[in-house]
């Protein structure tokens, strides 16, 4: 038996879009994605921006005994 503990967490973030600001060339395609679509594409873009900012280094800074880590899918 494993002496390790998981306990899942979540942030959510939300992405405000102003459509007034939004590149002309960009709205066509940004309004042709589904609900879902656009969801995976902020996330990915969230994942990503955390990898970036080496958040997992941050957080994880002098640890002893938790380590975070983030889950691709949620």
């Amino acid at each position: 038996m494993s002496n390790l503990m998981t306990i899942p967490h979540t942030v959510t973030f939300e992405a405000v879009i102003d459509l007034d600001k939004i590149e002309s060339r960009l709205l066509p395609a940004l309004l042709s994605l589904s609900k879902d679509e656009i969801t995976k594409m902020c996330s990915e873009a969230t994942h990503h921006a955390l990898q970036i900012a080496d958040v997992l280094s941050v957080a994880n800074t002098g640890n002893s005994w938790a380590e975070l880590t983030i889950k691709e899918n949620n």
